[in-house]
């Protein structure tokens, strides 16, 4: 028998305002990673960026930046 395939990745960078400590990293790490669809976020407090592994067929970038505004921050997707 074999195991399910995984579910498809994608991985988008934003740009976070906002952010002045180790406090708001944590909370926006931990934000991005308890959305449905999320695979892995990493935040960055120097670069003001965060990257984000998601399922697309779950959750799309405007729910992602919806979900870092709700704590207190702008997301913006680069690119």
């Amino acid at each position: 028998m074999t195991s399910p395939a995984p579910a498809p990745s994608t991985s988008v960078e934003l740009a976070v305002e906002g952010m002045h400590c180790g406090s708001c990293v944590a909370l926006v790490e931990e934000t991005l990673g308890e959305q449905d669809g999320v695979t892995h976020a990493s935040v960055d407090l120097d670069a003001a960026r965060a990257v984000v592994d998601y399922d697309p067929a779950r959750i799309d970038v405007d729910a992602l930046t919806a979900a870092v505004a709700e704590v207190g921050y702008v997301a913006i997707p680069v690119g």
